[in-house]
């Protein structure tokens, strides 16, 4: 009896794993760093917010310039639900994180 309880926590850890690090329940679809935003606009729609992510770089003369890096992508889903930051970079989701609850 404890060894079946033990395998079937271990189970049930394995699963919500994945679940825990960087996934986006939109509707009945799950998105996942590496997945598109073609497959994040399809699924989710519009965000409400979209930043540009900057940073500073100096060029071959020495001068600083800001350049464009990342997008970072607000999806507010209601009260109930936590907010969504999505970074995507080049059209690939690379980090999705939670923020606090929605309004």
């Amino acid at each position: 009896m404890e060894r079946q309880m033990k395998s079937t926590l271990w189970l049930l850890l394995v699963v919500a794993l994945p679940l825990c690090a960087g996934t986006l329940r939109c509707k009945s679809a799950l998105l996942t760093e590496g997945d598109t935003t073609a497959e994040l606009l399809i699924r989710c729609g519009q965000p409400m917010l979209k930043e540009d992510l900057t940073r500073y770089e100096e060029n071959g003369f020495g001068a600083r310039m800001t350049v464009k890096y990342a997008e970072r992508w607000t999806y507010n889903f209601g009260k109930s639900e936590f907010m969504q930051f999505v970074t995507v970079e080049n059209g690939v989701i690379t980090e999705i994180e939670d923020g606090p609850r929605g309004g």
